[in-house]
């Protein structure tokens, strides 16, 4: 338990991390929206690592479509949530795509670094 809440809250952290940057040089800087953004994390993605962390499958082709499907949920959820609650308006859905996109990638290499024999 102790390791699966040490893998949500590192995940959630490094995801804002990411997720802003991505935001700030996409040109959203608006207070409001970069908070809307920390709570649609807050959201998004402790349920999608929670959902993954559940499934049996943690390696190999399988483990890869789940975590596709999972991000594409998310992409859709965030591109929702951005679409109706964002104060400028700038096109929310690629916002959404480029911020997991990125955020995906971050992870993919951190994990094959950390795993890397």
């Amino acid at each position: 338990m102790h390791i699966w809440i040490k893998t949500l809250f590192l995940s959630l952290v490094l995801t804002w991390i990411i997720k802003t940057l991505v935001f700030l040089g996409m040109g959203i800087r608006k207070r409001k929206d970069l908070l809307l953004l920390f709570f649609i994390n807050l959201f998004t993605n402790p349920m999608a690592v929670t959902i993954y962390q559940l499934q049996p499958v943690h390696s190999g082709f399988m483990s890869w479509i789940i975590q596709i499907f999972l991000e594409i949920f998310v992409v859709l959820t965030e591109g929702i949530l951005l679409y109706k609650c964002m104060e400028r308006k700038k096109n929310p859905w690629i916002l959404s795509l480029a911020a997991n996109g990125v955020s995906y990638l971050c992870g993919a290499v951190y994990t094959v670094a950390l795993y890397w024999k």
